[in-house]
């Protein structure tokens, strides 16, 4: 859930290069899903990631469209249906910031956080020494998967299987998947554990077929800017300017 935290983070304060680690997050968990679901590596679905507490409540909440390929990922977040007061999603509905899309691109290196409401984003390179270390990761990873019984999910009969992982010199980690016997055994359900909480990743209408490249590219008629800071300020002079222009 570090993913949505650093999202809330980003889009809540002012600083400049908030955004930044997103170039070093995003690559890396592109590189767990292409990991786990090696055996369906291109799809398109709905999905609501949630964070748990151990005793099963649910701490929040951030539904978006999720597409993936061999080198690609696209996620579009939809701010309004996220666990924060009504004013601030408000806030970021009037300044049309209420969609926002994180495109990952391991071919060429780039994270590219666009907001479609005001046709803008920002443009970040991923650092050699990430990608050289999920290369190194992924040949010593160790993955253990058992299959342990069946249940019904949204009229999908899963095979419930655990998964430990395993590397030199970190901890292991422990997830559980949901796996459609009609979807290729595509996980719809995955609960990734720590002590302190679970995170859930919840998929529907899942497409098991390359999603469309233009997914994955910025529009050509976006504005570039080069820090958070900028696009905040701009979103709110639009804002402010539509707000002067509308009729009373």
């Amino acid at each position: 859930m570090i993913f949505c935290l650093a999202l809330v983070g980003a889009i809540t304060v002012s600083a400049a290069d908030e955004f930044s680690s997103f170039a070093t997050g995003m690559p890396k968990m592109k590189a767990v899903f292409s990991k786990i679901l090696a055996d369906t590596p291109e799809f398109s679905a709905n999905a609501v990631v949630g964070l748990f507490a151990t005793n099963g409540t649910m701490l929040g909440k951030m539904p978006m469209t999720f597409a993936l390929t061999a080198d690609r990922m696209r996620q579009e977040i939809d701010v309004m249906g996220m666990s924060f007061p009504p004013e601030w999603r408000e806030a970021m509905q009037k300044q049309h910031m209420d969609k926002i899309v994180i495109i990952t691109q391991t071919d060429t290196k780039k994270v590219y956080i666009v907001f479609p409401g005001i046709q803008a984003y920002e443009e970040y390179p991923v650092p050699d020494a990430v990608l050289d270390e999920m290369t190194a990761r992924a040949n010593t990873v160790n993955i253990k998967k058992k299959e342990y019984g069946q249940e019904m999910i949204e009229n999908h009969l899963c095979i419930q299987e655990s998964l430990l992982v395993t590397e030199t010199n970190r901890p292991a980690e422990i997830a559980i998947l949901r796996c459609a016997t009609d979807l290729q055994k595509f996980p719809i359900r995955m609960d990734i554990m720590t002590p302190t909480s679970t995170t859930r990743f919840m998929f529907e209408d899942v497409q098991l077929k390359k999603p469309d490249a233009s997914l994955f590219e910025v529009p050509t008629n976006y504005m570039e800017f080069t820090n958070s800071a900028d696009i905040l300020s701009y979103a709110k002079e639009k804002y402010q300017s539509s707000s002067n222009n509308t009729p009373q």
